[in-house]
């Protein structure tokens, strides 16, 4: 009978390793493939506008067709800050939406690596945010991520200028 030496019990353990990792391994590789890879913008500015664009409309709907387009339009990580300050993740966003009234998406740039689309724009606005009507005509910034299916919004700012800063959440984000 033949014995094998300490390197040959070492190559059979890794194998042996190895082979308890793959079946594990597996799903999750199974399940990244049925992900569609991201689209490449062929305007990345016209088509990082539409994006924004989106946002605006969705936010002009009635508020029972917005609840439903924003559940899906925003990212689970999603997190929006307002140029008051104050800041809400995507379950306060969702309880508490803005309403567009009008808005126009103007000096569009748009950027794109790989999943993400990073856009920035000016934004001239009538809206009403808890409870307030205001009209505003400010730079923004919104960050998209490919989800496998569809674009999302991972983070919305608002760079208006502040009457008086305040650095208090509307919710805190999950730890």
């Amino acid at each position: 009978m033949r014995s094998f030496g300490s390197g040959a019990r070492l190559l059979v353990a890794a194998t042996l390793g190895l082979l308890l990792v793959v079946p594990v391994a597996a799903p999750v590789a199974a399940q990244d493939a049925s992900a569609a890879p991201a689209p490449v913008l062929a305007d990345v500015n016209a088509d990082a506008g539409a994006l924004a664009t989106r946002f605006m409309e969705i936010l002009g709907m009635p508020d029972a067709d917005k609840g439903a387009e924003l559940q899906t339009f925003l990212a689970d990580e999603f997190q929006i800050v307002r140029a008051n300050g104050t800041w809400a993740d995507k379950a306060a966003y969702l309880a508490n939406p803005a309403t567009v009234h009008e808005f126009k998406v103007e000096n569009v740039v748009g950027t794109q690596h790989e999943d993400l689309v990073v856009v920035s724009y000016m934004l001239e606005t009538t809206e009403t945010i808890d409870g307030v009507e205001t009209t505003s005509h400010a730079p923004r910034l919104s960050v998209f991520h490919w989800d496998g299916m569809q674009w999302q919004l991972a983070a919305h700012s608002n760079f208006g200028v502040l009457e008086a800063p305040v650095m208090e959440p509307s919710a805190s984000p999950a730890a």
